[in-house]
């Protein structure tokens, strides 16, 4: 990789964080009480080890993932993975991610290959243990809305139909009209041909969201050696049922979660998620996925025609795990019970709920593994950089508003040249000595100082502004090329890696694409890379 292809800055000097994940970040004392370990090589060997002596279920994590990939063609490296997975000093690391679909915005590659990466990276430096790559798939997940969509070159292209339950189950009815419609926008090229093969052999291929899922993942990242986890497994909720049955009975989640949330508040930070008494939804076979409700001593079904006793609700615990489906606080647990994990990577909201959950984990006497910040990226063509050089726009400028960088630049390319900033400082300067002496006179003249100084600083602006107004009109094509190039990088003004789907790179660079991502990840950094694809 040519390295002057990728710039990178400290995720701390681009991030809009909050103020709990900039408190994070910058490992201050107020939020060490929420974490276990920060993220760096050495906590992490030293977290494997303390995974290595607790973790009991691996006989039934291999026996299950054997299952669930047994469709697959795996590769060698995915073989070695899953055999690894039966060995003592085994660990995982996991990001996670909802079945949007053709895997929704980009950030879903960056989670996954610095996944990918970490592992690598402490595999060449500590041989004397294995870190497996794990990709959680969200398929009890129901916000359908959320995961129903993607763009391609700003144009969303959605799959309308009816909806309800875990997303993973659901068949895909409909959805060959989607893509036929996404067909007709593609080139007539070599690397839309490949992004086509790969719809047709994921989702027109399938019979579930799932297994759709599962298959595009394979054919993305397989030769990389990940391994993909479906958590909507009857074999490995049995690993849960005193978990579950704990928050039926006594809500410890809710008591452990909500204290931690009464300490957010006294340090001014905002809550992520909010516990609820019961954390835990009720799954027919119909797909149906509602939550399940105590009240007047009986536990109840919302949406449905159901209701238990306590023995009863327990009975069906024990001999069904795989009816019941934990909500967004319950599922890290289950995730860290039945994978040797020791690490999460996932984006800042991800770890803003991550960091409610250390107190309910050790009351569960589950080690509380690192959280890992993933990288963000911004993808650009040769063709926009020489644009931003033309402009002269620096990358450090993008991470401006908009408006702040048109009349920056406005400012910098203008052929008129009024230091307003030098005029400022003498006006107050000035007004600073006619104050001083007008406290000494009369109380009135000291008021009528205030008032000229504050109507003259606005009158400066007043003239910058104006200023400011004429100098676009002058330079309307360039404000325009700015304009027009800022949207194409940061689509409806978010991130491009909010918003954009990988097709649109994957049909212009192929599947080679991938491997440029993971050249410009760093494993174990809160990075932020600008990177121009060849």
């Amino acid at each position: 990789m040519d390295s002057q292809k990728t710039t990178k800055f400290d995720a701390k000097e681009y991030g809009k964080f909050s103020p709990l994940m900039r408190d994070y970040l910058s490992q201050d004392s107020k939020v060490k009480e929420f974490y276990n370990l920060f993220p760096n090589e050495e906590n992490l060997v030293q977290q494997a080890k303390e995974k290595l002596n607790v973790y009991q279920n691996r006989e039934l994590l291999h026996s299950s993932l054997t299952n669930q990939l047994s469709g697959l063609k795996l590769s060698e490296k995915q073989k070695q993975n899953l055999d690894f997975l039966q060995l003592s000093n085994t660990v995982t690391i996991t990001t996670g991610h909802q079945l949007n679909l053709l895997t929704g915005p980009l950030y879903f590659f960056y989670k996954i290959l610095q996944t990918i990466k970490s592992c690598e990276h402490l595999n060449q430096q500590h041989p004397e243990i294995h870190f497996v790559p794990i990709f959680w798939m969200a398929t009890e997940d129901h916000d359908f809305e959320e995961i129903n969509h993607f763009f391609y070159q700003n144009q969303k292209f959605q799959w309308n139909r009816p909806s309800e339950g875990a997303v993973g189950r659901m068949n895909l009815d409909g959805i060959q009209e989607v893509f036929e419609v996404f067909g007709q926008c593609l080139p007539d090229s070599k690397n839309a041909k490949e992004l086509q093969e790969l719809i047709s052999d994921s989702y027109l291929n399938s019979s579930s969201l799932t297994e759709a899922t599962r298959k595009l993942v394979q054919a993305l990242f397989a030769d990389y050696g990940l391994l993909m986890i479906d958590g909507d497994d009857s074999a490995l909720k049995k690993c849960m049922i005193s978990s579950f049955e704990e928050d039926l009975t006594q809500h410890t989640a809710f008591q452990k979660i909500n204290e931690t949330i009464e300490k957010f508040q006294e340090l001014g930070y905002d809550a992520q998620v909010n516990p609820r008494e019961i954390n835990l939804f009720y799954v027919e076979k119909s797909s149906q996925r509602e939550r399940i409700v105590l009240e007047e001593n009986k536990y109840k079904v919302l949406n449905a025609n159901l209701e238990f006793s306590q023995e009863e609700i327990l009975s069906e615990l024990r001999n069904h795990p795989e009816n019941f489906s934990p909500n967004v606080v319950l599922r890290p647990l289950y995730q860290e019970t039945i994978l040797p994990n020791i690490a999460y990577i996932g984006g800042t909201g991800e770890m803003a709920y991550w960091l409610e959950l250390k107190s309910f984990f050790d009351s569960q006497n589950i080690p509380f593994p690192i959280l890992l910040v993933r990288n963000s990226v911004l993808l650009l063509s040769e063709k926009q950089k020489r644009k931003l050089e033309n402009l002269n726009i620096s990358y450090q400028d993008l991470f401006l508003p908009l408006y702040q960088l048109v009349n920056q630049n406005i400012e910098q390319n203008s052929e008129v040249s009024i230091d307003f900033e030098s005029y400022q400082e003498t006006l107050e300067k000035m007004f600073l000595e006619l104050e001083e002496k007008a406290t000494q006179t009369d109380l009135s003249f000291s008021k009528m100082v205030k008032a000229q100084q504050k109507k003259q600083l606005a009158g400066l602006e007043k003239m910058k502004n104006r200023l400011t107004k004429a100098e676009k009109r002058k330079q309307a094509e360039r404000v325009e090329r700015i304009e027009i190039l800022y949207a194409e990088l940061f689509p409806n003004g978010n991130l491009q890696e909010r918003i954009s789907n990988f097709s649109e790179f994957y049909v212009e660079y192929g599947v080679e694409f991938v491997n440029e991502i993971y050249q410009t990840i760093e494993p174990i950094d809160f990075r932020f890379s600008i990177k121009t694809l060849p």
